[in-house]
């Protein structure tokens, strides 16, 4: 079910801007993917990709700061299209929302599980 669930999370990140969808709500099902193998297997099958979930959320942070202030230094306002297409500019800003919100809940979903584990 996790490939599935992966696939329609990109799906509506890549999708946003033209249908029910984006960013936010790719970021959470992706996520939701992961929580599942992390329900189902425990935290030793995920715990790889959460040592590197934390450079994702800093990752996305910086590059919507960037494409913000390249905005300004273009000339524009914050968050302007910085290209001719309009789309462009939503789909790109669609993946790095994505990475970000799939990044926290991760992030916040393996702290939480790790708080239910009774050590006796």
């Amino acid at each position: 079910m996790t490939p599935f669930i992966l696939m329609y999370g990109i799906y509506l990140m890549l999708f946003g801007p033209v249908s029910p969808g984006g960013g936010f709500q790719g970021g959470v099902v992706l996520a939701s993917g992961v929580i599942l193998v992390l329900v189902t297997h425990g935290r030793t099958k995920v715990k790889k990709l959460t040592n590197h979930v934390e450079s994702f959320d800093t990752i996305g942070t910086s590059l919507i700061l960037l494409f913000g202030i390249l905005g300004i230094l273009i000339g524009g306002s914050f968050f302007v299209n910085l290209t001719p297409y309009r789309m462009t500019s939503l789909v790109f800003l669609d993946i790095v929302v994505g990475i970000k919100v799939f990044a926290g809940v991760v992030v916040l979903s393996v702290f939480f599980f790790e708080q239910g584990v009774d050590p006796c």
